[in-house]
Order: structure tokens, then sequence, then C-alpha cells
């Protein structure tokens, strides 16, 4: 998308694996006249594709002076988009000097009343957008101020692979035990993504299926304590821990599994709900963000996730019969193609964020 007007993005991370990253790299792509101030990325860190980033190496001094820089030599056509709630102050200085605010709601640190700083930018932002309705929800049940606000919802998406996962069924079949797979960080403080549930419900899965397997990707500070769960449980075998995987190897992991499983409790999107529907892989997610990505019954299942049973249940029907499994793995790429692409979400923000395409939508 051309834009005459440059964009400035405000994030606290560019490069990383994180869902706050991915989100915006998407936003950076979408314009063409881009600057990105980004916290946590080092000071030598100038360029990402055509965008001009200034990284502030994590120095929340250096930042604001790098965000004062910037708004002084822009204009009342700038648009200004904080990609995080937390780095909306910073677009003060912007928005004093005329410049359009776009502020983007994305999870958990949305779901929590808003300290008096934050309040006063999103007060001052032209544009409210939430990844999830979910999210928009969670927002104004803790943020009643902004009952009456208009929140947008934009859903990301992902970009499609090189090569389409034309073969992906018949690498699901081809000698592989029905899989279970999980993606996500492992933190102590994260714990609501469902590896524990998982674990709990194994032993059951694995008494309906014989040989049932689960493999989960990532790593984080709460490995070690979910690899001693695993051994203690007596699932040395039928599950693995793969730690960081690139993203060859994880297209290959979700293009080998039967079913994706991510219980989580507290997703503001989930990316990798997408990812796993691009690769032709059926499904199952918690009642949430989450349901607004999968077409439950179609495309996969959702569970509640403080209903172990239930999460046996769905584990079990979707492994234990691979057929449905490949049939609502194939109806997620169809729905991935037509509502999750990353040009599908270009689309959908730039109509939003840029006023004279609104106009010509008109």
């Amino acid at each position: 998308m051309s834009s005459a007007a440059p964009i400035v993005v405000l994030t606290p991370n560019l490069s990383g694996f994180d869902g706050i990253s991915r989100l915006s790299r998407l936003v950076a792509s979408t314009f063409d006249d881009v600057v990105v101030l980004a916290l946590h990325e080092p000071a030598t860190m100038t360029t990402w594709r055509h965008a001009d980033v200034r990284g502030a190496d994590g120095r929340t001094s250096r930042y604001v002076a790098s965000a004062v820089r910037c708004a002084s030599a822009t204009s009342a056509e700038t648009t200004v988009v904080a990609v995080h709630l937390h780095l909306a102050p910073a677009a003060l200085v912007f928005t004093a000097r005329g410049a359009s605010l776009t502020t983007i709601l994305c999870g958990v640190e949305a779901w929590k009343p808003l300290t008096w700083i934050q309040r006063a930018a999103l007060d001052r932002a032209d544009r409210v957008i939430a990844i999830s309705a979910h999210t928009r929800d969670r927002f104004v049940e803790a943020n009643a101020h902004f009952a009456s606000r208009e929140i947008d919802v934009c859903h990301p998406g992902v970009a499609p692979r090189a090569e389409a996962s034309a073969t992906a069924s018949a690498d699901r079949d081809r000698g592989q035990p029905p899989t279970a797979l999980i993606v996500g960080r492992m933190a102590a403080d994260e714990r609501y993504k469902g590896h524990d549930a998982l674990l709990d419900a194994w032993r059951e899965v694995v008494a309906a299926v014989p040989g049932a397997t689960l493999r989960i990707a990532g790593d984080g500070d709460d490995r070690l304590r979910l690899e001693a769960k695993a051994a203690a449980l007596g699932l040395n075998g039928v599950v693995s821990f793969l730690g960081r995987i690139d993203e060859e190897d994880l297209d290959r992991e979700y293009e080998r599994a039967t079913a994706f499983v991510m219980p989580s409790r507290d997703e503001g999107f989930g990316f990798v709900f997408v990812e796993a529907m691009r690769a032709g892989c059926a499904c199952i997610g918690s009642r949430g963000a989450a349901a607004e990505i999968i077409d439950a019954g179609s495309s996969g299942l959702l569970v509640d996730p403080d209903d172990r049973g239930g999460l046996s249940r769905a584990v079990i029907r979707l492994l234990g019969d691979r057929a449905e499994a490949d049939r609502m793995g194939a109806r997620g790429r169809i729905r991935y193609l037509q509502h999750f692409t990353a040009q599908r979400f270009r689309d959908r923000f730039t109509a939003l964020v840029d006023d004279r395409v609104a106009a010509l939508a008109e």
C-alpha cells in the first residue's frame, strides 16, 4: 500500500518471535513510508525491509528522546500507530503537533484499568483498533470510560508459505503416529496457555488412542518444571519437548500433526492457530479469541480450558479419527486463505487507518 504521508510505528519489539513483534512487522509492511521506533531493539538496527528503524536498546529515556526528535520533524499529515498500549503515551508528543494516532489493543495489557497517562493517550487517539472482539470486550469491561468509544476489530494474518501444503495430509498419514502439537512460550507468568492441562489429560488420551504423541514446541523459564511434570506422570516416550525451532522445522511440525491443540484461556488473538490452519491442520482451542479464528465443528473444536474431560474428549476425537481431522484441516486452510492471510490484514488495516482509502470506499 503506497502512502503519501509518513507512518510512525511505536512498538516494543520488531524482530522477535512474539505476537507483538509479528503484529508490528505486519503494520510496518502495510505502508511504504514508515519509521519504526522500537524500544527493545538495538540502536545498531537501523532498517527492516523498507522501514527506517530507530532502536532504543531497551532504555526508556532513549526511546522518549527518539520520539521527541521524530515528532519535531512530523506534521499533521503524519499517522502514528502505537502497536502496544504501554507505548501510547509516547505518541502524545506527536499528537501535540497535530499527528493522527491509532492505538492497537492486543491482549492482557489492555484487560486491566488504564493508568492516567494511558487513558489520556487513548482519549487523544483518532482510532482504537483491537486485534479481536474478545480483546475489545475485555478492555471495555475493565475500562468503562471507553464503553461508548468506537473500537474496530482487525484480525491479524500470516503470510502464505512459498509452497502450499498440498502434501500435508499425506505426510500426516505416512507412518506417523496420531500426534497433537502445541506451540508457545513456556513461561512461569504465562501458564494460561494450556501446557499443564494437556499433560494432565494425556494418559487418558493414550489410553483411548494407543501411540498418541504430544509434541511441544517452544522454550521458556517454565520448561524444566513441565518436563519434570511429564516424567512424574509417566509420559516419557509419548511427550516430546522440541525447544525453540526455526520456521522451516515449525512448518514441518504443523504439517505432520494430526491436530494443533492450545487450550489457552487468555490469548488476545493466537497467531499459532492461523499458522496451523495455513498448513491444513485441524485446531482445538478455547472459547475466547480462538473462537474468532476456529470455525467450531468445521475447522476445529472449542473447549473449556477448565474442563479436563472435555479437552480429553476433543483430542481423542481428532486423534482417533484422522479422516475427520483431515477434513477439518482442509476447511481450516480455506478459512485461512479467505480471512487470515497477511494481505487480508493489510487490506482491513489500511481501510481503517487511511482516511483517503475509507473515503474512496464510500
